[in-house]
């Protein structure tokens, strides 16, 4: 096919531009799309990293709902805790893991693993939406060991939606502390608090009633 003399300047142009600006194009686009390969595939990393995770969970979950006197679930749990926390801290489940570990735990009366078990989150874990949730499982645990101020310091600032829950745990502290007063104003404090559950409240006036404090 020919050219006439005008297409065949446009041709040489075009032939010039790319002999100086190709290569640079190459490049942007190779960069373009190993970018977008690179975004997929982290997506895909990251959906087995959750998969991968998901099954320590489960594997968790299900020694504790299906535990048995006979069976060595404390190990297996323990274990695949263990790699929870040191192969899946980007994940959502080693938090929640810590925290159906942590309750077993304390059923199998092993406070110091339960103890471990919520401190990581509080220590470790990314999960931070779960850190009071944490801190008030380990005022419990501190506090069955009669670790009074520990378990205070765990509940001393509470904040936001927690704060009600935290001034309940404070109180039952003060409480086992022997002081009975300040236990009695901590949950004046936290009945004061807006918003609250009925059934917790009827809870913390039942504590009040029992004490004579209302």
């Amino acid at each position: 096919m020919a050219f006439d003399l005008e297409e065949q300047e446009k041709i040489e142009q075009l032939k010039a531009w790319w002999a100086r600006f190709g290569s640079l194009v190459t490049a942007l686009l190779t960069v373009v799309l190993l970018a977008i390969i690179a975004y997929f595939a982290w997506g895909m990393y990251k959906n087995y990293r959750s998969e991968q995770a998901l099954g320590y969970y489960d594997t968790i979950n299900m020694a504790v709902k299906n535990a048995r006197p006979d069976a060595n679930d404390k190990a297996r749990i323990q274990e695949a805790l263990s790699v929870l926390q040191k192969d899946y801290v980007g994940t959502a489940y080693p938090a929640r893991a810590s925290l159906v570990a942590s309750k077993y735990f304390v059923e199998k009366k092993d406070l110091a693993a339960a103890q471990q078990a919520v401190q990581w989150i509080i220590s470790d874990s990314k999960e931070t939406e779960l850190v009071p949730v944490a801190q008030l499982q380990l005022a419990a645990i501190l506090m069955d060991q009669n670790k009074f101020d520990e378990a205070l310091a765990q509940v001393a600032n509470p904040t936001g939606d927690f704060k009600a829950l935290f001034l309940d745990r404070q109180a039952d502290i003060l409480l086992a502390k022997g002081q009975k007063q300040e236990a009695i104003q901590a949950w004046k404090s936290a009945l004061n608090e807006k918003n609250l559950d009925p059934t917790f409240v009827r809870l913390m006036e039942m504590k009040l009633n029992v004490l004579g404090g209302e």
